[in-house]
């Protein structure tokens, strides 16, 4: 599960450097420059990184993450605790609905594809050839349950 004490310290460093990117400000504007990367959560496998562009992931409220994997990464099946849209930004991967890999649903993605998944709804994602940036938007707090809880990283020894 998605942990607020991980995320209090990048998300506000995210935010500082990103301008003040919060739910109060009236008008937000970020150049490519500007959006900040840094590792992901323990949740997420190695060498994933989250920029935290809007909002507040770990508390009420609106708010935009990217979510940048390199090239022959996977995040295991899992499920959120609410309604989640994700866009991919660029690169290419295989979204998968379903508890495992295995006869799951399985839909190439590209730079400008779009998934909405409702709350609880078990998916999962593996790259290909090259690295992926997507964008996560959602209404918080975001929260992140592996189906199979030997799949979550942060439980890894």
């Amino acid at each position: 599960m998605f942990r607020n004490a991980l995320l209090a310290l990048p998300i506000l460093a995210g935010l500082v450097a990103a301008g003040s990117a919060h739910a109060d400000d009236a008008s937000i504007v970020l150049t490519q420059e500007q959006v900040r990367w840094v590792a992901a959560p323990a949740d997420f496998p190695k060498h994933v990184e989250i920029a935290y562009v809007y909002g507040n992931a770990s508390a009420p409220g609106p708010f935009v993450i990217r979510v940048r994997m390199p090239a022959h990464a996977q995040i295991a099946p899992h499920t959120h605790n609410m309604d989640e849209t994700l866009t991919v930004l660029s690169g290419r991967f295989t979204h998968f609905i379903g508890r495992s890999f295995t006869g799951a649903r399985e839909d190439a993605l590209a730079a400008g594809g779009f998934v909405h998944l409702p709350k609880g709804t078990p998916h999962a994602l593996r790259t290909a050839d090259s690295p992926v940036v997507v964008e996560v938007s959602g209404v918080g707090p975001f929260g992140m349950t592996y189906v199979n809880p030997a799949d979550d990283p942060s439980r890894a020894k």
